[in-house]
């Protein structure tokens, strides 16, 4: 059972002053970060989808200079080839899901609305980041491995 307490703080004040240059940098600094975190975080995911679907092709192109006119894999080599691109493949899925905007609906006038939608935004797509970034680096192992046993 969740109880809430409503209790209003007294906020004694003691000595004001003026704004020093260095704390309003400090202040614009905090205010940009607050605004761009969620932007950031989009544009990280929108830069590794190109590069995740460019992995792709690059990857496919260094095995066929690679491996010799002819050459015929068999079915478990096959699947152990094709990992990779299917992984990077995957990677630039999880990160468009990253990059997608968030909906929600809050009151622009509960400041408390807008944070938690906002730290719920920063999750969301904190999870995809990790989760996308995973599979890249899995798939750049297993495309680095894989060249390395077919040289």
């Amino acid at each position: 059972m969740k109880t809430n307490k409503n209790k209003q703080e007294t906020i004694k004040v003691e000595a004001v002053s003026e704004l020093t240059p260095h704390n309003e940098a400090i202040y614009e600094a905090g205010k940009k970060l607050l605004a761009e975190s969620i932007t950031v975080g989009r544009e990280f995911c929108k830069s590794m989808i190109s590069i995740n679907t460019g992995a792709i092709p690059i990857y496919l192109g260094i095995l066929v200079f690679l491996l010799p006119d002819g050459y015929l894999l068999g079915f478990q080599r096959g699947i152990v080839i094709v990992i990779p691109a299917l992984l990077y493949l995957l990677a630039a899925i999880i990160f468009a899901f990253g990059y997608l905007p968030r909906t929600g609906e809050f009151s622009l006038d509960l400041i408390d609305e807008i944070a938690r939608t906002r730290r719920i935004a920063i999750t969301q797509m904190k999870r995809f980041i990790y989760a996308g970034f995973f599979c890249f680096i899995v798939a750049t192992i297993m495309a680095i491995m894989v060249i390395i046993l077919n040289i």
